[in-house]
């Protein structure tokens, strides 16, 4: 390590000792290590209270395990985005834009104090300070990093944020790895959210994230978010591990997950969706474990009513000419939450419909649970604007997949399994169109009315398919056509 190329935060005149603003010496540190044309700003041996520290070209920020950057409660001395769409989160501890070759890399702690507001929060509002922390207050993201190129980020804890643990905007060639979230107080608190980002890679992660764990999006024109590898990861959250969309009025694409624990997630394992008009298309997902995962995958194409302007401002006018489409999931196991009764679901409407998605060896225990009159359920609404979420259409008639208005799905190797009976199908399809299904099996019941329904539907062929228990019918029909049973 070159000593001359090392600007400790303490020789600036930072204290560290929790209760002094530290901003104005760290970023004194910073600017100095800029003015030498580059090297690492060191951060160690305590807790120092900061509002926005801004980064610059060919700096790295290394925190040692022994410190934390802890954000103070005072908002206003926060630097805001001012081209952010999301009002109340246009705030952030480190920021940097329109810079290169900037890492934050070690060992320690950077904490959005989100115990202390929220507790300030409940002292003044009670029940109710969750909504007012959602909709009324300005919040911090912890890292935000627009139009940056070649970063890197490293080791750290990112914990108790405000909102959004690490938000890159429109950065490229980023490598995030053996990062560490721990954020599960405040609304918003997602993980990682790749925002028209592309060239990016993440690994080695282990994320506990209040929202969604890692989120990719495109909130500005002009900015696809593209070409992305997420491996070896551990994921839980109380909404998605995974998500894509719905806010991206740009192009998600080129995407592959793989190597990765999905566990106690409390609205789906991976969400795909889109309403706004763009595309999302050309993504893997192989090789995962879901573990009490409710709902363990959902994809959705429509569009997505604002009623309010409140938290953000977006506009899916265009959301009929979106498009979702070539999507595998390959080599995932697991179980599906044994709370909820959720199956996997594909979704669109008469207007956009998701194509060519495929499901290639997956073996996946479901709850069972479902009732009779649940089964029964025919002519489920589009529900065409609606708020995109797995608990949108209420209980769904299928306790393993259910399809709506959507084209080319196959199943290949697809076992449903059951922990308890079910008086749903596994399987069912409202205008399922050119639809595959080779060697699936599931378990079912004799008191369900099918194992497979299929409403709607044309050019389904089903080969070397069979029911893993005794059940009643196999396939019902109804409205459908040019369907195909081989070697059942």
């Amino acid at each position: 390590m070159d000593r001359a190329r090392i600007f400790d935060v303490r020789e600036y005149g930072a204290v560290g000792d929790g209760r002094t603003i530290d901003t104005q010496a760290i970023q004194k540190a910073v600017d100095a290590c800029s003015q030498a044309g580059g090297g690492t700003v060191l951060v160690e041996g305590g807790v120092y209270v900061i509002g926005t520290i801004m980064l610059k070209s060919h700096i790295e920020l290394r925190l040692a395990s022994t410190a934390t950057l802890k954000g103070t409660t005072d908002i206003s001395l926060y630097h805001k985005d001012q081209k952010m769409p999301y009002k109340n989160i246009n705030r952030s501890l480190i920021y940097a834009a329109d810079c290169t070759d900037i890492s934050i890399t070690g060992q320690g702690t950077i904490d959005g104090s989100a115990v202390e507001v929220s507790k300030a929060l409940k002292e003044k509002y009670g029940e109710g300070w969750w909504m007012v922390a959602a909709e009324k207050i300005e919040r911090t993201v912890l890292i935000r990093l627009r139009n940056c190129s070649n970063t890197r980020v490293e080791g750290i804890l990112l914990a108790d944020s405000l909102s959004f643990a690490f938000h890159p905007i429109q950065c490229r060639q980023m490598r995030i790895e053996g990062l560490r979230v721990e954020s599960v107080i405040m609304p918003n608190s997602d993980g990682i959210d790749l925002d028209g980002c592309k060239d990016v890679f993440i690994s080695n992660c282990n994320i506990n994230s209040e929202d969604d764990s890692i989120a990719l999006k495109a909130i500005e024109p002009g900015y696809p978010c593209k070409d992305i590898t997420i491996t070896s990861c551990i994921l839980s959250s109380w909404c998605a591990a995974f998500r894509a969309g719905p806010d991206a009025v740009e192009d998600i694409e080129n995407v592959t997950m793989s190597n990765c624990v999905i566990r106690d997630t409390g609205l789906n394992g991976i969400k795909i969706q889109e309403s706004m008009g763009a595309a999302i298309r050309n993504m893997t997902f192989s090789n995962i474990v879901m573990d009490n995962v409710k709902g363990p995958i959902s994809i959705r194409l429509a569009g997505w009513k604002f009623d309010s302007d409140v938290w953000a401002r977006f506009n899916d006018s265009n959301w009929p000419k979106g498009k979702l489409q070539n999507i595998l999931f390959s080599n995932i196991t697991g179980s599906a939450a044994k709370k909820d009764n959720i199956c996997i679901s594909i979704t669109g409407t008469a207007q956009a419909r998701p194509e060519n998605i495929t499901f290639s060896n997956i073996d996946i225990t479901f709850p069972g649970g479902g009732t009779a009159e649940q089964g029964a359920r025919r002519n489920v609404p589009d529900l065409e604007r609606g708020y995109p979420e797995i608990n949108m259409f209420g209980d769904l008639p299928a306790y393993g997949l259910y399809i709506h208005h959507a084209a080319g799905i196959k199943l290949n190797n697809v076992t449903f399994r059951l922990e308890t009976e079910d008086l749903r199908p596994a399987i069912v399809c409202d205008d399922a169109q050119d639809m595959e299904l080779d060697g699936f099996k599931a378990e079912g019941s004799k008191k369900a009315e099918s194992l497979i329904r299929l409403e709607n539907s044309q050019n389904v062929l089903i080969r070397s398919s069979r029911a893993l228990n005794e059940t009643g019918k196999f396939v019902l029909e109804e409205g459908s056509k040019d369907i195909v049973v081989l070697d059942k």
